[in-house]
């Protein structure tokens, strides 16, 4: 609720009450205090309540020390704690630090009319021992008994039941005066000054001195005696620290001594506020605290600002204004108190400017003439305009410059120009089509400075020079200023403000709330700061800090934000009026705004500063409450760390600006939320300090700060012990790979070595396998081509002689020798890629007869030829599981060698079959055998037939390839022979049995001569 209530024309307030609806816990508030820190305390029936200005915190039995939630008296101790007394006459004593103490019992305190606790034991009673013995003691009997009225100085009086006073001087009661005062008062005394005041049952006001002098005086304020009788609770004096307070029947007064005598001061008359039962004032913030017994508490703020005026014209919304004589303010339209109407204007469009020159002459328009009318209003000149006025100037020889615009065509178009006599003279001005001029400022020496739509330009009029600064097409420059130092300012709508200055253009930093971005003005005091209206409040700043920020000294400005809290009817003031604020000779400034003309003295301004200290408070980890202590040694696991913060200040929000950073976490700092909570969530283990700031007032680098250390602790396996152990661990185990990874490539270059050492024997066993094989091939192939030879020549002799037998008989020699060639060619081929890696055996199964009719056919002519018989024993019907062609080759060979090397003999092929999955074929013929040295060659390469050499020089190819290919087939050779007796050869094969047998009496099959 918001109330206005007059004391004065000068003495106002604006009120804010609280009750249970809307902060407190209950609605009787018998006593207020502000403690050292700033904030506000009220004692209720449901706890004791603090307020910081802009929230409440209560404290009661079920979150505090304290026993009882209703209370007597709160006060203030020498040391700055606070204490309060409850309705069991308990006492408890709170610190910020550890908050309210357990209650305790009062026994040898005494009460001070200023809210300060003293014992007894602190002075030397003297004379009144006696008054005080029978109470020493005795429970609580003391404090509500005995009180102490400090002066100065630690003196005072020592007042009993307020019938005798001891004055109290270096701790010692020095004299005993008896005192006659009005018992229809419930509180009639108090101090002022160095001496005791009272009210005295002859309804006079006393005042008593150290020497118990007395001086008696009628009251010079109206006092309900006789409502006094029905009611003491009527008139009172309040307990205060810093100023006595008189509560008459809802008039309050501040009582003050001055040149010996007593002095009443009116503050306010608070009579609509029910059953007033504290009161409590603070100059210095301007604060007048009331406490009700029913109906909560309220904080009236004094007012600062004010507004005047009446404007039907325009809905008491001014704009242009002017001074008027030494002190009072003069506009266009509407009306202000200690100034006349200007008389014959009735268009809103005149009131956009006005101009007081140098002869106190005002200039203005009216319709669409420019008028200049004495200090009377008797118009002096009449001059004719094209379009609408917008800004009037004086430059330093006195001529009138001003600024005209008007809509042709759906375009603006603009007139800068001087008045001449009758006559207006346009300044010619280039590139400033399509741009909507605003305002002027004169700099001396015929420069001006003009601003507006997407124009701001420098103005040379007398050297015809000009400068248009295009960083400004697309902003809307409204007004500009010429500080002191001549500095320039510019306020744009929408855009913030500016400051040109040593030759270059600063954008200046915004208000938090953003209210700065529109600027309708800048007027200087006398004390260095400079004052910019807005659509949203009044603006007070440094100059210096302006400067600063503007030079790159510091990063921050401070703006003291002034609103509706400061006594402003409305936050909007006016712009796009030229002027839009003004600076009287006597120093008093003017803001034009939607509701009236705001006027002030700036030097009359108390300025409440934002600079209490900061608090950390109520801190809960994870939903519980934590101490300090405890934010050294925060679990590693915990999800929500929850701090409020407060500060107190009684002045408007917009000034209190709090930010918060974690220094560990980032380097940013955050805005504190309207809560007032710090919410941090998971953090990394590790040290953190969370650190508040806040702007204290002005002055570069002013901070209030406060800090707060965080300890996360890290879970076990990010300690360092645990990191020693891995480190540990990973030593070990990189010397354990070491270890592995050397006997790998110990073993790898083990291998690579005997696979180096292996393919060099490959590759040796290679050259020498092509040597060994020419040799060889030149050597099998010898014989056959010198047998060719000779038998071409046969053949030739025999066409010769025309012997067609002969012919035949050497031709068919010519073909079966070129068949030999070919088979062993075939063969060879087979027998060479063996040797090569790409080489693979294809077993298949297959029935041995057919193998053994194919070898059958291609052996008959070489047999016929050299007389031997070839004899297949009986049972040979098995089918074998190999490498057909191998096995074929290998046979072959063996048949081949037996005929080659054997006349007129018989050469048998028998197979048995053994249980092993094997047949055994036997290859035998009765030729002549083999020498022991051809038979021992053969049966070592058979022992080494897997490392044997693929060639031997000298030796026999056949038997070579055939060792070669039954190895191959994994095939066991066995070769017998005996000089003189012929050669067998067994040859082990894995095979499958056929169902179908030979018939026992099947006769064996021979092949062969006879």
């Amino acid at each position: 609720m918001s109330l206005t209530l007059h004391a004065e024309e000068n003495e106002s307030w604006t009120v804010t009450h609280f009750n249970s609806e809307n902060g407190l816990p209950q609605n009787s508030v018998n006593s207020a205090l502000m403690d050292d820190n700033g904030y506000l305390w009220f004692t209720t029936q449901a706890g004791i309540v603090r307020y910081d200005g802009q929230h409440f915190r209560l404290f009661d039995n079920s979150n505090s020390g304290l026993r009882r939630n209703r209370f007597l008296s709160l006060g203030k101790c020498n040391d700055g704690r606070l204490f309060c007394i409850d309705d069991n006459v308990e006492i408890s004593y709170y610190d910020h630090r550890n908050g309210f103490s357990k209650p305790q019992s009062p026994t040898g305190l005494l009460g001070s009319m200023r809210g300060i606790l003293r014992r007894f034991d602190e002075f030397d009673l003297g004379p009144m021992t006696r008054y005080t013995e029978k109470f020493m003691h005795t429970g609580f009997s003391d404090i509500l008994t005995f009180s102490f009225f400090e002066t100065r100085n630690g003196k005072g009086f020592i007042i009993k039941e307020n019938l005798v006073a001891g004055y109290v001087s270096n701790g010692k009661v020095r004299r005993v005066d008896s005192l006659d005062i009005n018992r229809n008062m419930a509180q009639a005394i108090g101090s002022v000054g160095d001496k005791l005041c009272y009210f005295s049952r002859a309804r006079e006001i006393v005042l008593l001195d150290s020497n118990g002098v007395r001086t008696r005086k009628k009251v010079p304020i109206a006092i309900p005696w006789d409502k006094l009788e029905r009611n003491r609770n009527t008139a009172y004096f309040c307990w205060q620290n810093e100023a006595m307070v008189l509560n008459i029947d809802g008039a309050i007064y501040e009582v003050m001594l001055s040149g010996g005598e007593v002095e009443f001061r009116h503050l306010a008359t608070l009579k609509q506020i029910p059953y007033i039962t504290s009161v409590r004032y603070y100059p210095r913030q301007g604060l007048l605290i009331v406490g009700s017994n029913t109906d909560g508490v309220y904080i009236l703020r004094r007012k600062q600002l004010g507004s005047v005026g009446k404007n039907a014209l325009n809905a008491d919304a001014f704009y242009a204004l002017a001074p008027y004589g030494d002190n009072q303010v003069l506009s266009v339209t509407g009306s202000l108190p200690g100034s006349p109407s200007v008389p014959g204007v009735e268009d809103s469009y005149n009131r956009y400017s006005l101009l007081r020159d140098r002869d106190r002459h005002y200039w203005y328009s009216s319709a669409t003439t420019l008028l200049e009318a004495d200090e009377q209003f008797r118009v002096l000149r009449k001059i004719p305009l094209t379009g609408v006025l917008s800004c009037l100037g004086q430059d330093e020889k006195g001529t009138i410059w001003m600024m005209e615009g008007e809509v042709q065509f759906g375009r603006r178009k603009n007139r800068f120009a001087r008045v001449r006599g009758n006559l207006i003279e346009p300044y010619p001005l280039q590139g400033i089509e399509g741009k909507n001029m605003q305002s002027f400022i004169p700099m001396g020496n015929q420069t001006f400075w003009i601003v507006g739509t997407g124009l701001c330009m420098w103005v040379d009029a007398k050297n015809r020079k000009q400068r248009i600064y295009h960083e400004f097409d697309d902003v809307e420059l409204r007004t500009v200023y010429r500080d002191k130092l001549g500095n320039v300012w510019m306020g744009s709508y929408g855009q913030g403000y500016y400051l040109f200055r040593n030759g270059r253009f600063t954008k200046m930093p915004e208000d938090e709330a953003h209210h700065l971005k529109i600027v309708h003005s800048f007027v200087e005091d006398r004390k260095g700061f400079i004052w910019m209206s807005t659509n949203n409040g009044l603006f007070q700043c440094s100059l210096n800090d302006f400067y600063d920020y503007a030079s790159g000294k510091s990063k921050q400005v401070y703006h003291h934000y002034y609103g509706k809290e400061s006594g402003l009817k409305t936050t909007e003031f006016n712009g796009g009026c030229s002027p839009s604020a003004l600076r009287m000779a006597s120093g008093r400034f003017a803001f034009p705004s939607m509701n009236g003309v705001v006027v002030f003295h700036p030097d009359s301004i108390k300025t409440v500063l934002p600079d209490s200290k900061i608090f950390i408070e109520q801190v809960m980890l994870d939903g519980t409450p934590a101490s300090r202590q405890a934010l050294l040694q925060i679990a590693p696991s915990f999800k929500r760390l929850e701090l409020t913060v407060s500060s107190p200040y009684f002045g408007s929000p917009n000034n209190l600006n709090i930010q918060y950073n974690v220094e560990g976490l980032d380097d940013r700092w955050y805005p504190l939320p309207e809560n007032n909570r710090i919410v941090l969530n998971t953090l990394q283990h590790g040290g953190y300090k969370l650190r508040l700031r806040k702007e204290a007032g002005f002055g570069t680098l002013n901070y209030i700060t406060a800090e707060l250390p965080l300890v996360v602790m890290p879970f076990f396996y990010q300690t360092w012990w645990f990191y020693l152990l891995v480190l540990a661990l990973i030593v070990a185990s990189v010397i354990v790979i070491v270890k592995m990874r050397y006997r790998y490539l110990l073993r790898q270059r083990n291998r690579l070595e005997a696979e180096v050492n292996e393919r060099t024997q490959e590759l040796a066993y290679q050259s020498k396998l092509m040597e060994k094989l020419t040799v060889s091939i030149a050597h099998d192939l010898k014989s056959p081509l010198y047998f060719l030879s000779k038998v071409t020549g046969h053949l030739r002799d025999n066409v010769q002689r025309e012997n067609f037998n002969g012919i035949e008989r050497t031709s068919s020699e010519i073909k079966n020798t070129a068949d030999q060639l070919y088979q062993f060619a075939e063969e060879f081929n087979l027998w060479a890629s063996s040797f090569t890696q790409g080489f693979s055996v294809n077993k298949t199964s297959f029935p041995l007869d057919d193998l053994l009719q194919e070898l059958r056919l291609f052996f008959r002519e070489m047999l016929d030829a050299n007389g031997n018989r070839l004899t297949f024993a009986a049972d040979t019907h098995y089918t074998l599981h190999t490498d057909r062609e191998l096995l074929k080759v290998i046979l072959r060979n063996i048949i081949d060698n037996a005929n080659k090397h054997s006349r007129e003999c018989e050469i048998t092929i028998s197979a048995t079959g053994e249980s092993a999955g094997n047949v055994a074929l036997t290859i035998a013929d009765t030729g002549g055998g083999m020498s022991e040295p051809v038979l021992k060659r053969i049966q070592d390469r058979i022992a080494q037939a897997s490392t044997a050499a693929g060639i031997e020089r000298n030796g026999r190819l056949g038997y070579q390839m055939i060792i070669d290919f039954a190895n191959r087939l994994d095939a066991k050779l066995n070769v017998r022979s005996e000089r003189g007796a012929g050669t067998s050869v067994t040859l082990q094969i894995q095979w499958k049995e056929n169902s179908e047998r030979l018939s026992p009496g099947l006769a064996q099959q021979v092949v062969g001569a006879g």
